[in-house]
C-alpha cells in the first residue's frame, strides 16, 4: 500500500514539476506523438510495446498513469517521469527514462538485443524469421517488399532502420512497433502494427463551387479502404491544385478526419467574400509618424466601386482581382494595386478583402525648349490633370511656339465616366493652330481657330460608340499668286478663308492596359466624318478612318512590342487644305511633315520599346505608308504616286524620359531608299507616339 502512494504521489508532483499544459483536459485530446528520452541501450519499441497508451488514441490520464507504473517497474529502468505536452492541436507523450547501470546485461538476458550490439552485428548473424502482426488489411507480402531486409540474409541495424522508415511512410499504421529476439545464433524480427481505420464512407462538407463528386475524382482516397495518411496528404494537396488551377486561391482543406461512424470528414474553407473596402497604400518610410488620412485616396469611392469585380457574397477568385487591378490600373491615375485578406470575426468562411491602391501622380506641369527638324527650335508649356479633385476627369492646357512660324494653343476637358450613368462620356476642347509650310506654294500658311465637343457611351467595358462634333474657321494663303504645272500652264492660287462644319460618329475597342503607356491589349477605331465647308468651291465632304493597334510583351518584361496601322479615305470633294498629310512625328519619322498629301492615306508604324529603368526607356522603330491621290492645285507638291507605288519607309531610335512634370519623347528617324529625302529628322514630343 505504502509503495503504491509513493508511485501516485510521485506521479503528482512530477505533474506540477513539468507544468502540463493549462490546456489538456485529457478526455478532448489524441496522442499525436510518443518521444521517449534518455534511451541510450534500451530500444524505443521496447518502451512502446509495454505501454498502453499509443499514437493516435485519446489521451487519457488513467493510461498515462498505468504507463508509469508499468515502466516504473521494469527491471532494466532505475526512474521514470512521464507528462504530457500540447503539440499540433493534440498531446506529445514526454517519456523520461532513467536506465540502469547494468541495463545490457539486463536486456541480453531477457534476450533484448542493446542498442549498442546492434550497431556491432557481424555477418554471422542470419535472419531467419521477418513477422508481421496487426496487419489484417495490408497484406504480408506488401509490407515484405518495403524492407530491405530477407530471411536468411544477414542483419543490419542500418537496414532495419531504413526499413521501419518506409513502413512509417507507407502511412497505413498508426503506430509501428519493431522487436528483436536471439534463437539458436540468429535472429527473428518481429513487427508490430496499429493498422489506420477503414474508411466507411468519404464526405465533403463546405464545397459550393465544385460538386462532391468532382471533388472525390481527384481524391485517391476512397470508401472502404484502409486510411493513408500519405495518400490523404496528396489528397488534400490535389483538392486545392484544383482550387487554385481556376483561381479560388484563398480556398483551403481545413480539416480531415474520421467521425465517430469511421467516415472520413473533409472541411473546406473555399474563401466567401463578406465585403470588399479599399484605401490608399502607405508608403511612407520607416520610423516616420503615419496619420489618420495616410490611407484616404484622392479618388473618389465611386470611381473605385465601379472598377471592382471582386463579388460579395461570392467565392473570391484572383481572376477576379487581376481584372480589378486591370481596370484601376487603366484609368491612368492608379499605379498599382495590392489585395489584403482578413478573416470576419464570428464567421466560419467569411473574409474581408482590402484592396491597397497606390495613386500616381495626376497633376503635371511641364515647360520645355527644344529642336526639331520639322518644326525647328520650339519652346513648349502644358498644364494636365488626369484626376480632377479626384472623379477621374481630364483637364489640358498646352503652348507651342517656334521659330519656323508654327504656334498652337489647346484647352481640353473630359469625363471619361460621368457620375451615376451608364459609361455614359462627354468631353470638349477649344485650340487654335498656326502652321507655315514652305514646301507648299498653294498653302504655305494654314491658321486654324477651333472648337470640338463628343459624348460617348460604353456598351461594355471594352466597346464605345461616340459622337463627336466640332467648328473651325480656316484661313489659307499662298506663298505666292500663280504656279507652273508639269505641262507648262499657269495655276493661280488665292486665299480661302471658311468656316468647317463636321460630325463624326465612331465605334472602338479597347483592351488595352493602360490608355497612356499600353503594354499589353488591342485597340481598333471605325470613325465616319461628314460635314460642309464654305468659302471658295464650298461643299459638303465625308471621310472614314480605320484605325488599328496591338501591343504584347517582347524579348524580356520590360520590353514590348506596339504596332500600329491607320487607313483613311477622303471624298474628292474634301477642302485641299484638309486633305491627309502624311510624315513627321506621328506618321512617318524621317520625312517632313505633309510630305505626302492625298485623299487615301495608309500608314504602319512598328516599335520596340524597352524601359531600362522608372526613369529612362528605349525605343527602335520602322515605319511605311503614303498618302496618295492628291489631285491639288498645289504645283509645291510633286509626290502624287500610287499606290503601292513608292511607299515610304523609315527606320530610327527613340528615347523616352518619364520625368516628374511627365513623360518626354526624343525620336530620330532615317528615310529608307528615298534619295529625293533630306536625311536624318530630329521630333521632340511629349508621351508615346501611339
Amino acid at each position: 500500500m505504502r509503495k503504491k502512494f509513493v508511485i501516485v504521489l510521485s506521479f503528482i508532483m512530477m505533474m506540477f514539476a513539468y507544468g502540463a499544459d493549462k490546456n489538456i483536459k485529457g478526455e478532448d485530446y489524441k496522442i499525436q506523438k510518443i518521444t521517449i528520452n534518455n534511451a541510450r541501450e534500451i530500444p524505443e519499441a521496447t518502451i512502446l510495446s509495454k505501454m498502453v497508451s499509443k499514437k493516435g488514441n485519446k489521451f487519457t490520464t488513467e493510461k498515462m498513469i498505468k504507463d508509469y507504473k508499468t515502466l516504473k517497474e521494469l527491471d532494466y529502468i532505475s526512474d521514470v517521469k512521464i507528462y504530457p505536452k500540447y503539440y499540433n492541436e493534440g498531446v506529445k507523450l514526454v517519456v523520461d527514462i532513467k536506465e540502469k547501470e547494468n541495463v545490457k546485461d539486463i536486456l541480453r538476458k531477457k534476450g533484448i538485443v542493446p542498442i549498442s550490439d546492434r550497431d556491432s552485428i557481424n555477418k554471422s548473424i542470419v535472419i531467419k524469421e521477418i513477422n508481421f502482426y496487426g496487419n489484417y488489411e495490408t497484406p504480408s507480402k506488401k509490407l515484405a517488399k518495403l524492407l530491405p531486409l530477407e530471411i536468411g540474409g544477414y542483419y543490419s541495424n542500418n537496414k532495419l532502420k531504413e526499413g521501419y522508415r518506409k513502413l512509417v511512410e507507407s502511412g497505413y499504421f498508426r503506430q509501428i512497433t519493431p522487436d528483436i529476439e536471439e534463437v539458436n545464433g540468429g535472429i527473428i524480427i518481429d513487427f508490430y502494427f496499429t493498422e489506420n481505420p477503414i474508411i466507411k464512407k468519404v464526405n465533403i462538407i463546405g464545397n459550393t463551387i465544385y460538386k462532391t463528386e468532382e471533388i472525390k475524382e481527384l481524391m485517391e482516397t476512397k470508401s472502404k479502404t484502409i486510411l493513408n495518411y500519405n495518400v490523404l496528404r496528396q489528397d488534400r494537396e490535389a483538392i486545392i491544385k484544383k482550387y487554385s488551377q481556376d483561381g479560388y486561391v484563398l480556398a483551403r482543406v481545413q480539416d480531415m478526419s474520421l467521425n465517430k461512424k469511421s467516415e472520413l470528414d473533409i472541411f473546406l474553407k473555399e474563401g466567401l467574400v463578406q465585403d470588399v473596402k479599399f484605401q490608399k497604400m502607405v508608403t511612407k518610410q520607416k520610423g516616420q509618424r503615419r496619420e489618420a488620412k495616410d490611407t484616404v485616396l484622392k479618388t473618389k469611392d465611386y470611381l473605385i466601386e465601379r472598377e471592382i469585380e471582386i463579388e460579395k457574397g461570392k467565392i473570391f477568385n484572383i481572376n477576379e482581382y487581376n481584372r480589378t487591378s486591370e481596370n484601376l490600373i487603366r484609368l491612368g491615375f492608379i499605379k498599382s494595386v495590392k489585395y489584403e485578406v482578413r478573416d470576419v470575426p464570428n464567421s466560419i468562411d467569411s473574409k474581408e478583402i482590402i484592396l491597397l491602391v497606390e495613386e500616381d501622380r495626376t497633376a503635371r506641369i511641364q515647360g520645355a525648349i527644344s529642336y526639331g527638324s520639322e518644326l525647328g527650335l520650339m519652346g513648349t508649356l502644358s498644364l494636365e490633370e488626369n484626376n480632377w479633385k479626384g472623379k477621374g476627369q481630364r483637364a489640358s492646357l498646352s503652348y507651342e511656339k517656334s521659330d519656323e512660324n508654327y504656334s498652337s494653343f489647346s484647352i481640353s476637358f473630359s469625363d471619361p465616366w460621368i457620375k451615376d450613368t451608364d459609361r455614359i462620356s462627354w468631353g470638349w476642347s477649344i485650340y487654335k493652330n498656326d502652321y507655315e509650310n514652305d514646301d507648299s506654294e498653294a498653302f504655305n500658311e494654314i491658321d486654324t481657330y477651333g472648337i470640338s465637343a463628343n459624348v460617348g457611351k460604353g456598351l461594355t467595358k471594352n466597346i464605345r460608340i461616340n459622337l463627336g462634333t466640332k467648328f473651325e474657321m480656316v484661313e489659307t494663303n499662298p506663298s505666292k499668286a500663280y504656279g507652273t504645272s508639269p505641262d507648262g500652264s499657269t495655276v493661280e492660287y488665292y486665299s480661302d478663308k471658311y468656316n468647317l462644319y463636321s460630325i463624326y460618329p465612331s465605334i472602338s475597342y479597347d483592351t488595352r492596359n493602360s490608355y497612356f503607356n499600353p503594354t499589353k491589349g488591342e485597340f481598333y477605331k471605325w470613325q465616319v466624318e461628314v460635314g460642309y465647308a464654305s468659302g471658295e468651291e464650298a461643299s459638303y465632304f465625308t471621310n472614314t478612318t480605320l484605325e488599328a493597334r496591338k501591343y504584347h510583351r517582347g524579348f524580356t518584361k520590360n520590353n514590348t512590342f506596339a504596332y500600329r496601322a491607320v487607313f483613311g479615305i477622303q471624298s474628292d470633294d474634301t477642302k485641299e487644305s484638309q486633305r491627309y498629310w502624311v510624315g513627321g512625328s506621328s506618321t512617318l519619322r524621317g520625312f517632313d511633315g505633309g510630305e505626302f498629301r492625298g485623299t487615301r492615306k495608309f500608314t504602319v508604324n512598328l516599335e520596340n520599346r524597352t524601359q531600362f529603368n522608372d526613369v529612362l526607356g528605349g525605343v527602335l522603330f520602322v515605319d511605311a505608308g503614303r498618302a496618295w491621290d492628291y489631285k491639288g492645285i498645289d504645283q509645291g507638291y510633286q509626290r502624287d504616286a500610287q499606290m503601292p507605288d513608292k511607299i515610304a519607309f523609315t527606320a530610327g531610335v527613340g528615347l523616352r524620359v518619364n520625368t516628374p512634370m511627365g513623360p518626354l519623347r526624343f525620336d530620330f528617324g532615317w528615310p529608307i531608299g528615298d534619295d529625293e529625302a533630306s536625311g536624318m529628322q530630329f521630333y521632340f514630343n511629349m508621351g508615346q507616339s501611339f
